[in-house]
């Protein structure tokens, strides 16, 4: 009979325990802060997790939001110096300023971008004439837009868009 009543007593120790346990998990679960999955807190298609007037929405590239690096594969020394001279003139940002990589050849002016259809490479193409093609580059010489000048690159073209539309507007957080 002893053995039976020990057993009892061990069962009854153990359900107290189990039931203690579940009243302190309870009472947190309870207790705590509720997550807010409401209106007010957007998840849009590009992960966007801030609130709508949080979010602005981008239509434009402009020159002011464009940094450009400028390289010389011409003969005259200096001429990278100059045209990035004439890029912040225009409102672009400075990137690095340097000569172009050994081997590199250009006429006029060629525009790299590592990005396929990079709105701001083609904003900065506008700016060296309707004839300056954006080449894609899996290599990238310096921050933002690269741009190799040659011997036959003379001055921006002063009718080039200060802004062009993205193909598709951008949303982001503040």
């Amino acid at each position: 009979m002893t053995g039976r009543r020990l057993l009892t007593g061990v069962t009854l120790v153990g359900l107290v325990v189990v039931v203690c346990v579940m009243a302190v998990w309870g009472y947190h679960a309870a207790t705590a802060p509720i997550d807010d999955n409401s209106s007010s807190s957007s998840t849009s298609d590009n992960g966007l997790t801030c609130a709508p007037q949080d979010q602005t929405v981008t239509k434009y590239v402009s020159r002011g939001d464009v940094t450009v690096s400028v390289y010389n594969a011409g003969g005259r020394s200096g001429e990278a110096r100059e045209t990035m001279d004439l890029l912040e003139h225009a409102g672009f940002k400075p990137g690095e300023v340097g000569n172009a990589p050994d081997g590199t050849t250009v006429d006029r002016a060629a525009v790299y971008s590592t990005k396929d259809d990079d709105p701001a490479a083609e904003l900065v193409a506008q700016a060296f004439g309707k004839k300056t093609q954006v080449v894609h580059s899996d290599d990238e010489l310096g921050p933002g837009v690269d741009v190799v000048i040659g011997a036959k690159f003379k001055r921006l073209d002063a009718k080039a868009p200060a802004r062009i539309a993205l193909p598709k507007p951008e949303t982001s957080c503040k």
